[in-house]
This record gives structure tokens, C-alpha cells and sequence, in this order.
């Protein structure tokens, strides 16, 4: 897709670590969720939670904000114990 186009540019100028790498990890995510894609819009969400916490720390916003995608999907997928 277009968009994992555009991240693999990203990452080849940024490198694989950068916050704006995870930023856009967490909107190709979005864009998976809001297709009913849960399994990838995991994969990007729980990536960019990596970087996230590498490079900001576990009580930065974006951190939450993350887990609260994460959540988000795991509710939608009836896995309402993981999401809580």
C-alpha cells in the first residue's frame, strides 16, 4: 500500500526508532482498525508502543494514547478482559 510506502521511506531516512516512525505506525494502525484489519492494526500499534517507550519513557501521553489504541482493538475483537 501507499502507506507502507511512505513508512518505508520514513524509516530509511529517520531510522527504524524515531517517534515520527511511530506516529505513523499508529495511523497506518487507525486506518487497519477502522477496516476491521485487527490483527494488523495490533502489530502496528503494539511497534509503535515499542518506540514509544524506548524513546519517551512509560509515563509520556503518547505511551497512553498507544495503550488506548491497543485497548481499542482488543475491544473490538471481544477481548474485553485484555482491553480493561
Amino acid at each position: 500500500t501507499k502507506y507502507d510506502e511512505a513508512l518505508r521511506i520514513q524509516i530509511k531516512v529517520l531510522g527504524h526508532d524515531h517517534t515520527d516512525v511511530a506516529a505513523s505506525l499508529l495511523n497506518i494502525g487507525s486506518v487497519y482498525l477502522n477496516l476491521g484489519k485487527y490483527e494488523d492494526a495490533l502489530e502496528k500499534y503494539n511497534e509503535a508502543l515499542r518506540i514509544q517507550r524506548s524513546k519517551l519513557g512509560d509515563d509520556h501521553i503518547n505511551v497512553a494514547n498507544s495503550e488506548y489504541n491497543l485497548a481499542l482493538v482488543k475491544r473490538q475483537q471481544g477481548r474485553l478482559s485484555e482491553a480493561a
